[in-house]
This record gives C-alpha cells, structure tokens and sequence, in this order.
C-alpha cells in the first residue's frame, strides 16, 4: 500500500504523471484524498500502467463520484456506465470522437465532473489528446476583461453534435452506437466564469463545441458574435495547453470544470480504443 503520490507535473499549466500506483489496491481513503487534490490542481494527471476490467474502472470511477449520465452515446453491453471510444483501421475517413474542442457534455443541468479514459489500443503514432485550461485562460485576462465576462452566461447545447442531421457523420463509426435526438436542441444556461466548487479559482467555463450563445447585460447579437470567435481563439490558445501521447494501460483523469480538451483526428489506418467513465459533481456550476 502507498503512503503517498509520486506526482511529476508536465508543463507549467496543467498536466501531471502519477507513476507507480495501482489502482485496484493502493486507494486508502488518505490517498484518494491526495489524489483527488491532484486532480482538482494539475487538473489533468496520467495514470500508467493500469490493467482495469470494464468493472473495475467503474469501481475507481465511483470513488471520484457517482455516475454522471451520458446521453446520445450507446454503452457497452457489459456495463452501462462505461463507453468505448473506438474507431477501427478500416473507417480512415471517419469522424473522431471526441474530435473537436470541447468540456464533456456541458450542455446537462449537473456536468460530469470527472472524466476517467483507459487506453486499450493506441496508434503507435497519432491520437493524441489535448487539453486547455480554462482557469489559466481566465487567469490571464486583464481585469477589465474579466469585469465585463464575470455578469455573463453561457447558453449551452449539444446541438452541434447530436441534434438528427449529425447523424450520418457519426455513423461512420462502425462500432459505437450513437443515436441523435431533437432533444439536443436544448438550452442549458451557466455561468461563463465560475468558482471551482473544491480549489475556489474562479474559470472560463467555456467551449467552442456545446456554448451556443451568449448571455450578459445589455450585449448586442454583434457584440455577442465577436466575443463568442474570440472566446474560441483565446480558450485553445497553446499557451495553455497540454498534449498527451497514449501508451495502452494509461489511465487519464480530467476536470471537466476547469479545462476542455480535442482527440487527434491524425491516425488514418490505425486503431484506436479507450473506455470512458465519467463521475458527476453534486451541485450545478456555480458562479464566481
């Protein structure tokens, strides 16, 4: 049993290794502690050298929060909370999952908190994933500018992603099911910067993909266009970023609150296959 983290950040933004942990045996309740505050302040960390059955990964998952619901996509017939993340060699022009810049289905009442991805069949080269920080992107901003975004709302929807005429895009999948709905027309209203209900920073809770629209006193539809490219630029800067190349066996854990994060679509040919569980948080985003 560990006594303690071995935590070896990876870029002076976010991101950090947690090497030598298994995670089927070493959890105490001191160090789950310890490793949820690592989550919460390098917002992204790599677990290596995982060997999880559906089962398991559903068991750890559990320790972070209870199972944040996943709409549009279709689970495994094994277990109803985890998803795969496949696209197989034989579908190269394929849409990838994942595959453009967004915060795991910000668009729900209660957005997951935690998303937990388990490697399984990487590219040898290629499928990379991203992440931004959306704290290092707010913490940047002149205070005027955070004046002006601190009265605003986000109007989010997944819309843009599985509203019916997405449909054929994501059939090309092969071997996920997801099933549109004009359910996904739906508004969700949250603030554009919100206080991070365990570390207390304040974030741009912020996506190009399911914010839709903006919200604020007195903003013009103008004004609101402008913002919206600009928030897009600004949130993906590279600045504050942090890419990671997968090994099978990679445990990877993410703050949903606080970053958003693409899939490489650059794999053509090769196989891709990771499980996904997601952990919810108990209160709503939550303005700063």
């Amino acid at each position: 049993m560990k006594s303690s983290l071995n935590v070896e950040p990876l870029t002076g933004v976010l991101g950090a290794r947690l090497p030598g942990i298994d995670l089927k045996s070493d959890l105490d309740k001191e160090l789950l502690a310890s490793l949820r505050a690592t989550i919460c302040e390098f917002e992204v960390v790599i677990i290596p050298d995982q060997i999880l059955t559906p089962k398991q990964q559903v068991e750890f998952s559990h320790l972070l929060g209870p199972y944040s619901p996943v709409p549009f996509v279709k689970p495994i017939d094994e277990h109803a909370e985890v998803i795969k993340v496949v696209k197989e060699n034989t579908e190269p022009e394929a849409f990838n999952f994942g595959g453009v810049w967004h915060s795991d289905f910000s668009f729900l009442p209660i957005p997951p908190a935690f998303t937990i991805l388990y490697a399984i069949d990487v590219p040898s080269i290629g499928g990379d994933t991203v992440w931004a920080s959306n704290t290092a992107a707010y913490s940047h901003l002149d205070s005027k500018t955070q004046t002006l975004l601190n009265g605003m709302s986000g109007i989010h929807s997944a819309s843009a992603s599985y509203s019916p005429d997405q449909q054929d895009l994501h059939s090309q999948l092969s071997n996920m099911t997801i099933e549109t709905s004009e359910k996904a027309k739906a508004t969700q209203e949250h603030p554009l910067i919100c206080k991070h209900p365990e570390t207390g920073k304040p974030s741009l809770f912020f996506n190009p993909t399911y914010v839709r629209g903006l919200k604020g006193p007195e903003l013009k539809t103008e004004e609101e266009e402008n913002l919206m490219k600009w928030l897009n630029q600004w949130t993906t800067g590279i600045q504050f970023t942090f890419r990671h190349k997968w090994s099978p066996g990679d445990l990877v854990i993410w703050d949903n609150r606080s970053t958003q994060h693409i899939a490489l679509n650059d794999y053509k040919g090769a196989r891709r296959e990771l499980n996904r569980t997601t952990a919810s948080d108990s209160v709503p985003p939550s303005p700063y």
